[in-house]
């Protein structure tokens, strides 16, 4: 009976050892994989580099009710290539304007979904659309302003793009177009509209004080501090599943923000009837969240966007239906974002916006 015992604790202290060697293996490889390599820059060194972007590219604007605007002439090398403006505000391409008055001219506007962050400006979302439509009959501009919403971008319009002659103006529709982005706006923002944009993220706060960014934070806070990296990752996926039940995040909130809404709805209006009255086709392209298109918690912005954008006279096109079935979210976007797209992505969404323009 003694030796039986004996017995029994021996492979209950293999069994304990084993899976304690197997736990150790695991939280070792976790940690591997997660590591960043030697010598790679932190989030730190993005943000720095990402700031100076915005400080050498964009400037204090003139303009009434735009709090900044790009810098003419201007460029900066980032690590996808030359980040800047042309002379007359387009993201810079040096490509060639020869023959231009022989080609139907587009004007691409829209927030950095059209400048296209992150990606150098052969795979931009214009440049991408122009070689979708031929570049021998069509001419694509690049007015992207990172961080503008649909009143920015109609003020914008308004002050530079209209004078540009365009045949078809195409306004990229992105989902944080209905609050105020960050970006170049901390940068340029007075007090005042700085006090606008901290009481903008205290209301998200108020109504929902959990959102999506509140877990990351959180799930990246414990598993720096934690032990078990493991086992905090593991903890974080499960609140992730628990909080998707009653899923909110800032765009949700903004969506059903009625004065959020009657804004974007005055300032289609007005950019419509500007781009109508310098006798070119106004289109309204809705850019879906790069995210989870089986179970979408978006839904409700694309109603109301088709209806805004409808109202004031615009064609509306939006891609998500044709991409259900057809393109998974991950292979459009941006590593880590489910805004912007990738090179791939923007091909992708390039040809879409022709086959708009065809029709």
């Amino acid at each position: 009976m003694p030796s039986e015992r004996r017995n029994l604790w021996a492979r209950a202290g293999l069994v304990l050892i084993s899976t304690l060697t197997a736990l150790a293996g695991a939280e070792g490889v976790y940690r591997l994989s997660t590591d960043p390599p030697p010598g790679e820059g932190g989030d730190d060194d993005w943000y720095q580099r990402y700031r100076h972007m915005n400080e050498s590219i964009y400037m204090r604007s003139p303009v009434e009710g735009l709090v900044y605007e790009p810098r003419p002439s201007s460029s900066v090398e980032m690590e996808y290539g030359v980040a800047g403006f042309d002379a007359e505000g387009r993201r810079s391409d040096g490509r060639t304007l020869d023959g231009a008055e022989a080609r139907t001219h587009i004007v691409l506007l829209g927030d950095s979904l059209v400048w296209s962050e992150y990606v150098a400006v052969a795979d931009s979302l214009p440049h991408q659309t122009e070689d979708a439509l031929g570049p021998d009959q069509f001419r694509v501009s690049n007015f992207g302003v990172s961080g503008y919403d649909t009143h920015e971008e109609r003020l914008y319009y308004e002050a530079r793009v209209r004078r540009h002659a365009a045949d078809v103006v195409v306004v990229v529709f992105c989902m944080n177009d209905l609050f105020i982005a960050s970006g170049p706006y901390g940068r340029f923002a007075t007090d005042e509209e700085r006090a606008q944009k901290d009481a903008q993220d205290a209301m998200f706060d108020r109504v929902a004080r959990v959102r999506r960014e509140t877990l990351d934070g959180v799930a990246q806070t414990e598993e720096s501090e934690a032990t078990f990296k493991l086992w905090a990752r593991l903890a974080s996926i499960y609140r992730r599943w628990a909080f998707e039940a009653h899923y909110v995040d800032e765009y949700t909130i903004a969506a059903a923000d009625d004065a959020r809404l009657q804004r974007m709805g005055a300032s289609l209006q007005r950019l419509g009837a500007a781009i109508r009255a310098e006798g070119a086709r106004a289109i309204l392209v809705i850019s879906p969240m790069l995210e989870r298109w089986n179970d979408y918690p978006w839904d409700a912005m694309h109603v109301a966007v088709r209806a805004a954008g409808e109202a004031a006279g615009f064609a509306v096109a939006d891609p998500l239906p044709a991409w259900r079935g057809h393109h998974s979210p991950e292979s459009l976007r941006s590593p880590g974002d489910n805004l912007h797209y990738s090179a791939a992505g923007n091909a992708v969404f390039g040809r879409f916006i022709a086959e708009v323009i065809r029709r």
